[in-house]
């Protein structure tokens, strides 16, 4: 049995999710899904693999779910993506690895205690007027928030402290948010996320739209070299970011719980299915991944 993880908020499959159950079963893989917090750990752990697509809750308590990701490697589970990467992806200070590797990222600065001094003070070293202050671990916008020199009233509790401070991106609001989804490391699809009028968060709790977009292939490449940078390909992936006229920007890298609109793409829930067959050894030969690496 192929366990997926899910949250309490949404208990049922997503139109995402259901394309993947669906793409699994047809594979023979007997697949379904469970709460990650409600259910006991060695039911994932007896799974044949746990895939923590639908974690979307973890941001209240990190910690837990760090907690939980090491109890099922500690009880053998078949995590994927593996836990290492998980572990990883979950500090957003990774951004500071993609910046150090010379890829463009937002200027980020990581503020192990985010007190007003310590942000008013990289504020005004780097010259901005507007920042945005996030949690160094969390999810889907929360704790999320924009803050200016010439407001200084906003709680830093909201972000609980270890905090990135980065640069904020004006062009947001206009260009939206561009998402790839990767397959075993194979460009799938691109779904670019519409903002509200005035609203700079591309978060679904905060509106957006997703359209389905074609784009180019420096695009691709340019999504592709954050990839490069890990030890080793992920299962999945989805890499978010500013696709400007000049080059792409990397906003965020996820390797835990995307949204892969698979809904948006046909053929693309098959081929996720496909792929993670061949990690269990349980490939039909009919079965492979469409498309070129990039």
């Amino acid at each position: 049995m192929i366990l997926i993880a899910t949250c309490n908020d949404y208990p049922h499959p997503t139109p995402n999710l259901a394309a993947l159950l669906k793409a699994l079963e047809s594979l023979g893989l007997s697949a379904t899904h469970h709460p990650w917090k409600q259910t006991a750990p060695k039911v994932f752990a007896d799974a044949e693999a746990v895939l923590p697509l639908c974690c979307w809750d973890y941001h209240d308590d990190p910690a837990r779910f760090e907690n939980w990701i090491g109890d099922l490697e500690a009880r053998g589970a078949r995590l994927f993506n593996p836990p290492a990467m998980l572990r990883w992806n979950l500090r957003k200070t990774y951004l500071l690895e993609m910046a150090e590797a010379g890829l463009a990222v937002p200027r980020t600065f990581h503020l192990p205690d985010a007190n007003h001094r310590a942000v008013e003070e990289r504020m005004q070293q780097e010259g901005w007027q507007s920042a945005v202050l996030k949690p160094a671990s969390g999810q889907s916008g929360h704790g999320v928030r924009k803050v200016e020199r010439a407001d200084n009233t906003w709680p830093v509790d909201a972000v609980k402290r270890d905090a990135l401070l980065q640069e904020f991106q004006p062009d947001i609001s206009d260009l939206g948010e561009t998402t790839l989804t990767f397959i075993d490391g194979v460009f799938s699809h691109a779904v670019r996320r519409i903002l509200k009028a005035g609203e700079w968060r591309a978060n679904e709790q905060h509106g957006i739209t997703p359209e389905r977009v074609d784009v180019s292939p420096e695009v691709i490449a340019a999504a592709s070299r954050y990839l490069a940078l890990l030890p080793e390909t992920p299962l999945y992936a989805r890499v978010d970011g500013l696709a400007r006229a000049d080059g792409f920007m990397l906003m965020e890298l996820e390797l835990i719980e995307p949204y892969l609109y698979c809904e948006f793409a046909p053929g693309s829930a098959e081929n996720f299915a496909a792929a993670f067959a061949r990690r269990l050894n349980r490939q039909s030969p009919s079965q492979a991944v469409s498309g070129s690496r990039s």
